[in-house]
């Protein structure tokens, strides 16, 4: 008896990703394209409507991003597999969607026959995720513990405030500010402001 096909939901907007993808898996006999979604929000309207089997799922996408698209999806439908694409080797977003529940992640320049044996493979049960996501999603989820001071501090370096302009700012000695900056280094693991900076915003640590 010949085996079910894989049944698979792209989710991209862009055409020609589609229509590559598409491409692809029509050579494949036990899958088959069930359904396509042009932005996040379709993506979870068709994955209701339709039940596939997986989602191949682009990151970066209008209306709902992909790491959102991946919660909902995964929250009302576990069984459903999901596999996020994207362009960029690390990001908030990719570990937002590793978070939220994706069953594989590759970059969109993975070659053709690895990408199928991906879908294989999750399909069979596998979790195909680079240890580096793994390792970056794991970080991400964990915040380091500022104070509300240090906090307010490093708002203040992330809108280009220097030393004195911060220590005005606080009615404090700018020795004062250079040594909460040390704590705040220690703290987070980095070595100068643009380190903190960047890995406060990566973890949004900081209010907008």
């Amino acid at each position: 008896m010949k085996n079910p096909q894989i049944r698979i939901l792209l989710a991209d907007d862009h055409m020609l990703m589609r229509m590559g993808l598409s491409t692809l898996v029509a050579c494949e006999e036990d899958m088959k394209i069930v359904g396509e979604a042009k932005n996040g929000r379709q993506a979870v309207e068709l994955a209701h409507a339709l039940k596939p089997d997986i989602v191949i799922m682009d990151l970066m996408m209008p209306e709902l991003g992909g790491a959102e698209a991946t919660k909902l999806i995964h929250e009302a439908y576990p069984e459903i597999k999901i596999m996020v694409l994207t362009s960029f080797g690390t990001s908030k977003e990719m570990s937002d969607a590793i978070t939220n529940g994706a069953d594989g992640a590759l970059m969109k320049d993975t070659a053709a026959e690895d990408l199928i044996s991906a879908i294989r493979s999750i399909i069979a049960g596998e979790r195909i995720i680079p240890d580096r996501l793994l390792r970056q999603a794991e970080e991400d989820n964990v915040s380091p513990k500022l104070s509300e001071r240090h906090l307010e501090i490093l708002s203040s370096i992330a809108r280009g405030q220097s030393n004195s302009d911060i220590a005005k700012q606080f009615g404090l000695s700018e020795i004062s500010i250079k040594k909460q900056l040390s704590k705040i280094f220690e703290s987070l693991g980095v070595s100068n402001r643009s380190e903190a900076v960047a890995l406060a915003l990566r973890k949004q640590m900081l209010k907008t």
